[in-house]
């Protein structure tokens, strides 16, 4: 039960932090536009902003969020090694989540088209990337989500009382 609890933990703080962090990127993109143009957007701007946000969101940031949540769940059961070293599961969860990259990119996002390989390798890294940064940062901060911790029971002589 515990770790369906802490996992659960992880996901809504990485799914939060993966959604501030976007709303506060995009705020900083419009930043220099609202400058230059010395007055906010319009009610039909901010509706149409608020289409642009949630339609990202939901189409690829949160899918890839998941999908690479739930797929390193699997693999902490399958290959421990990688989820009882911090260094191994910094490296190796960016690296799932830009494998399914292409999946959410082909089938999930239909708003986006790339337009050269340019374009494809930027958004790779700010879905994916987006997505292992706030997988990764709950991780660091919360001694609950340690590295080990999603590990099976008794594995490499570490015993999980708790799950």
């Amino acid at each position: 039960m515990r770790f369906l609890a802490r996992a659960l933990f992880w996901l809504a703080a990485s799914a939060g932090l993966l959604l501030a962090g976007f709303a506060l990127l995009a705020a900083l993109l419009l930043i220099p536009s609202i400058a230059s143009r010395g007055e906010l957007p319009g009610d039909v701007q901010r509706q149409a902003l608020g289409l642009v946000y949630s339609t990202i969101a939901t189409q690829a940031l949160l899918p890839e969020l998941v999908l690479a949540f739930a797929s390193w769940l699997v693999l902490a059961r399958i290959v421990p090694a990688l989820e009882l070293s911090g260094r191994a599961l910094a490296i190796a969860l960016p690296l799932l989540a830009a494998a399914w990259f292409p999946l959410v990119g082909h089938y999930s996002f239909g708003i986006w088209s790339p337009s050269s390989p340019r374009d494809y390798a930027m958004t790779l890294l700010l879905v994916a990337g987006g997505a292992a940064l706030a997988l990764l940062v709950p991780r660091a901060l919360s001694a609950a989500l340690a590295p080990g911790c999603f590990a099976p029971q008794g594995n490499h002589g570490m015993v999980r009382r708790d799950e």
